[in-house]
């Protein structure tokens, strides 16, 4: 063991949202240099099919693209967001108009229907959408009226469109794995929160809980025995007191490490509430569990923790309690809680079985 204990706009997530943040905007710097890509090859596809107007607006389209991400680069987000959708919507209008709505230019409006409402938190969601589907209605009626303004031969539409079919495919694609990685990632958190403490990284009483109901299922079917070790840190307040709430999370986290780190990996061990712990040991005897106790003991005395400043001298005093057969979960804690109880009487920093 070591000598010391080392102790915005509507298309963007808000601020603090969990499904915001770094990996939002990494996602948008990303989409803005892989348009960007795509319209470097966008540029030789027009010059091929004889579109100097198209090829033209792609190069402004990297531009945009780029611009986008260096804004976004420089944390000025909500312009960043904004040229992009400046691009896309200008983009899809202009192709459109210049070469027909069969090119399939319209396909990456439709992008934007996922990304609205999925990442809109505001209530802006069904008016975005209306206001999106009220503009692509009215693009396709004005395409339709109007005709290409500078059209291509229907085999060069044809091209276009089967292009666009697949780089939305492909995009979506993407996305959608994104917004799905996101949700995993957000369900983890909630999952972590519901079960573990945040300061220790322990079970917390609820998880604890369940798992040691299976834990003494198995070991009832099993007849092996099983013991339960509740342990506090001695004079807690004092140090609470004397050093501060900081030192004294310190501690606690310190006590966490020397715990896990003296448990079989089978054992199920939580910080019960305050400055205690509980950890339940199956198939394990109360004499093996008393001698677990006595080294964690040992071991907690012999070290002091660290802070900056004068090394903090740590006891902990420890109630064992064996698990009987006819006795539930509750009872056998109650039991520990006594035997714990005993230890602090008689002076701290000792083990008492009850």
């Amino acid at each position: 063991m070591n000598p010391t204990f080392k102790p915005r706009p509507p298309l963007a997530p808000q601020r603090g949202s969990s499904l915001a943040g770094k990996a939002y905007w990494a996602m948008v710097q990303r989409v803005a240099l892989t348009a960007a890509a795509i319209d470097v090859g966008y540029i030789a596809l027009f010059l091929w099919l004889g579109s100097l107007p198209l090829a033209a607006i792609n190069v402004v389209s990297i531009g945009m693209y780029l611009g986008a991400y260096r804004l976004i680069q420089k944390r000025y987000n909500v312009a960043g967001l904004l040229l992009i959708w400046l691009e896309v919507v200008g983009h899809s209008a202009l192709g459109s108009l210049l070469i027909g709505w069969d090119s399939g230019f319209h396909y990456y409006l439709l992008m934007f229907i996922p990304a609205i409402v999925i990442a809109n938190t505001r209530g802006y969601a069904a008016p975005m959408v209306l206001a999106l589907l009220a503009y692509y209605l009215g693009l396709h009626a004005l395409s339709s009226h109007l005709g290409p303004l500078d059209p291509l031969p229907a085999r060069s539409v044809n091209i276009v469109n089967w292009v666009h079919i697949c780089l939305v495919f492909a995009m979506s694609a993407a996305l959608s794995a994104f917004y799905r990685r996101t949700i995993l990632i957000a369900e983890a958190r909630l999952r972590k929160q519901a079960t573990l403490d945040p300061l220790t990284g322990l079970a917390n009483r609820s998880h604890f809980e369940a798992l040691s109901t299976n834990a003494l299922a198995r070991s009832q079917r099993d007849g092996a025995p099983v013991t339960l070790l509740l342990c506090d840190v001695d004079l807690f307040k004092r140090i609470n007191d004397q050093y501060g709430h900081a030192v004294g999370d310190e501690v606690l986290v310190a006590m966490a490490k020397v715990l896990a780190a003296n448990l079989r990996e089978g054992d199920v061990l939580a910080r019960w509430g305050g400055e205690e712990f509980l950890a339940l040991m199956p198939a394990s005897p109360l004499d093996a569990a008393c001698a677990t106790a006595e080294r964690i003991r040992t071991a907690i005395e012999q070290t002091p923790l660290d802070v900056g400043q004068a090394p903090i001298a740590l006891t902990m005093s420890f109630g064992v309690a064996q698990v009987h057969s006819a006795e539930d979960l509750q009872a056998a804690i109650a039991r520990a809680d006594k035997a714990l109880y005993q230890s602090k009487n008689a002076g701290r920093n000792r083990v008492s079985v009850a």
